[in-house]
C-alpha cells in the first residue's frame, strides 16, 4: 500500500478501482442479495437460470480467451438480464443494505481510500458489481461516498421501488465506459487497482498498475 500511497502523491494522480474482489474480500456486490433471500427466492431461482442459459457459456469462452465483439455483447445481455431481475422481483433497496453487510473488507484498501480522501486525491470505482449496494457498503465502513466517483450498474428507485436500471457495465466493457466518462480525471497520472486482469493496464503511458492477491496486497 505505501508504494501506492507514494505513486498517488509523487504523481498527483488519482486511483481507479475495482470494487468485488479488491475493496472486498469475498462475496459479490451483484449478487450478495441472493444470499440475503435465499436459494428459493424468486431472484435465486432466476440467477441460476440466466447463469445456466446465458452465463456459464459466456465465462467458459472467455477462459479459453475469446474476449471479442460478440462475446461482448453477450456479456451486456448477461449482466441486463440479471438487472432487470432486481426489477421484476421487487428487490428493496433495504435487501441490497443486507446485502453489503456481507461483503468483507480489506482493511488495508479501507485505508487508501481514507488517505486518498485525506489528501484530496480523486478516486474512481469502476465495477461490474451493483452501485447501490457498493454505496450501502462504503456507509457501512464510515466511508464517505460524496467524493468518489463510482462507474458500476445501478438499480433505479421510485416511490421506495425498483424502477429500472442504468445501461450495464461488465468485466469486459468497464475501461471503455470509463474512458468515455472520465473527463479531466483522464488527464492526470492514473493508478489502476484490481485483483483480475481486466481492471488492470487500461492505459500504458501516464499510468501505473497493481495487483492484488488473496487477502493480502
Amino acid at each position: 500500500m505505501e508504494k501506492i500511497r507514494e505513486t498517488l502523491l509523487r504523481h498527483k494522480g488519482a486511483l481507479v478501482t475495482d470494487f468485488d474482489g479488491t475493496l472486498t474480500l469475498s462475496g459479490s456486490s451483484l449478487h450478495a442479495a441472493v444470499k440475503v433471500l435465499g436459494p428459493d427466492s424468486g431472484l435465486a431461482r432466476g440467477r441460476d437460470l440466466l447463469y445456466h442459459t446465458l452465463g456459464k457459456p459466456l465465462f467458459e469462452e472467455a477462459l479459453k480467451g475469446n474476449v471479442n465483439s460478440s462475446l461482448k455483447k453477450q456479456a451486456e445481455l448477461w449482466w441486463e438480464k440479471q438487472l432487470e431481475l432486481y426489477v421484476t422481483e421487487q428487490v428493496s433497496e433495504e435487501i441490497l443494505a443486507r446485502a453489503a453487510a456481507l461483503l468483507e473488507p480489506r482493511t488495508e484498501i479501507l485505508e487508501l481510500l481514507r488517505f486518498c480522501l485525506e489528501k484530496e486525491i480523486p478516486v474512481w470505482i469502476v465495477s461490474a458489481g451493483l452501485e447501490n449496494v457498493i454505496r450501502f457498503w462504503l456507509g457501512q465502513q464510515e466511508i464517505p461516498d460524496e467524493k468518489i466517483r463510482i462507474l458500476a450498474n445501478r438499480i433505479r428507485y421510485g416511490e421506495e421501488k425498483p424502477a429500472g436500471q442504468v445501461p450495464v457495465i461488465t468485466a469486459w466493457n468497464k475501461k471503455e465506459r470509463f474512458f468515455q466518462q472520465a473527463g479531466r480525471s483522464a488527464d492526470r497520472y492514473l493508478v489502476f487497482l484490481g485483483d483480475q486482469k481486466e481492471d488492470l493496464y487500461w492505459r500504458e503511458e501516464n499510468a501505473e498498475s497493481f495487483l492484488l492477491r488473496e487477502k493480502s496486497a
